[in-house]
């Protein structure tokens, strides 16, 4: 986790540092890219997440890397971590705790263009390592007392749908909705925002 809110941080400021850059021509030089001219875009994101068949809620920290092959289809690959829990008011503790560690493949078709603000689709496989403590477990991993311990990976597919924003000279802000299915384990939906920059 503090890792990841360090990951953040740092890709916040140097967004802010290359904003503060004086536009060169050489920036200019392609003519497509989504939102702005610029084929690769960097982008740090936070997401609210839903875990639904353990009803946990909680967040997930991510960078994206992405480049445009033409002028709407782009690839990308994302890193992440979540960290979700439930608290039982019953039994006075968390019965849910999830640590995922998370990357994406992800093909992107922009379905809307323009010079400010861009709407794009995409999907992917996904992998993710996921460390567990569950109350209810249904047989998987090592029982400690009350809960077991759950440390398996599951590879997946997911969806998304994503906007982005040009802000400033090369920035890029918007938000992104995901969901994310997996051969084993719970299904994930995402909602969130990111801050990146266009190089």
């Amino acid at each position: 986790m503090k890792f990841s809110v360090a990951s953040v941080a740092l890709s916040a400021f140097v967004t802010m540092l290359l904003l503060s850059q004086p536009h060169t021509a050489s920036a200019q030089t392609f003519t497509n890219g989504g939102a702005g001219k610029e084929r690769t875009s960097l982008k740090a994101g936070v997401n609210f997440v839903w875990l639904s068949e353990n009803d946990s809620q909680g967040l997930m920290f991510s960078n994206n890397l992405s480049h445009y092959l033409s002028d709407r289809v782009s690839l990308g690959l994302n890193l992440g971590l979540l960290s979700a829990k439930r608290y039982d008011d019953a039994k006075q503790i968390y019965t849910i705790q999830n640590t995922f560690f998370m990357s994406s493949l992800e093909a992107a078709f922009d379905v809307m263009q323009g010079e400010i603000v861009t709407f794009r689709l995409g999907a992917g496989p996904s992998f993710r390592h996921r460390a567990e403590i569950n109350s209810d477990p249904e047989g998987q991993g090592t029982v400690d007392g009350s809960v077991t311990h759950i440390k398996t990976s599951d590879i997946g597919l997911h969806g998304f749908l994503e906007n982005d924003f040009g802000i400033l000279r090369n920035g890029v802000a918007g938000g992104r909705i995901s969901y994310f299915h997996y051969k084993e384990g719970t299904p994930i939906l995402s909602i969130g925002l990111h801050l990146g920059f266009k190089f």
